[in-house]
């Protein structure tokens, strides 16, 4: 998602049972997700966010994302859920991301690869306002999951 997941931040920033993974454009609404946000109390070290410009270019951004498997595969979690943000796309009017489709569909095979072993994974739509570009970037993304 182009926006941080705040709301998804707060509920779990002094659990030490959740980790918090975000890669979102810096600086854009809702203005939070700073790279020293990184938990509190029990959850210090459960929070990873990954502010980055929109000008990005798409090598990056996986460059960030990776960094962020590999700290969530040191986590070790149960289960993986993802909030699946599309307006990360780069016609989607919201920001400014460089992701196409088959970014997508390589992101939900890194998300695959990385549930495997585990309990399962679940995406929760979240944002796209492209509406072309979102249905499109949804169909990749259940594609990558086959």
């Amino acid at each position: 998602d182009v926006h941080h997941g705040n709301g998804t931040q707060d509920c779990f920033y002094e659990r030490g049972d959740v980790f918090f993974l975000s890669l979102h454009q810096w600086p854009h609404y809702p203005g939070t997700g700073a790279a020293g946000d990184l938990g509190r109390g029990k959850g210090e070290g459960t929070t990873l966010n990954f502010p980055m410009p929109g000008e990005i270019d798409e090598s990056m951004w996986f460059a960030c994302f990776e960094k962020g498997l590999e700290a969530v595969e040191e986590f070790n979690p149960d289960f993986v859920l993802v909030s699946s943000g599309f307006d990360s796309h780069r016609e989607d009017p919201l920001g400014d991301f460089p992701l196409t489709e088959k970014s997508f569909e390589r992101i939900a095979q890194q998300l695959v690869a990385l549930s495997e072993g585990r309990r399962g994974m679940v995406s929760f739509l979240e944002g796209g306002y492209n509406l072309n570009a979102l249905a499109s970037s949804v169909s990749s993304y259940l594609q990558g999951q086959l």
